[in-house]
């Protein structure tokens, strides 16, 4: 299993992943910021619920990538 996991870490496309964490926390950003603009309670809670799920998935992706190019500059160092 760890060795899958690191195979997986190391072919993971770092840059390109990290533009779409930042887009995705953008477009989560606009979405929260458009809920509290329009203040009506459906779009308050549609953009929670679409924001906070935007939010994650980019946090997720940001923290893999961390992950991946640190476990990538590990091994060049080992």
């Amino acid at each position: 299993m760890h060795h899958r996991l690191h195979w997986l870490l190391a072919w993971w496309p770092v840059e390109k992943a990290v533009t779409v964490a930042c887009v995705l926390g953008l477009i989560a950003l606009t979405w929260m910021a458009l809920g509290v603009v329009l203040g009506t309670p459906l779009w308050v809670v549609g953009s929670m619920s679409v924001a906070q799920g935007l939010g994650l998935t980019a946090g997720a992706l940001f923290a893999l990538s961390v992950g991946a190019d640190a476990g990538v500059k590990r091994a060049k160092r080992s």
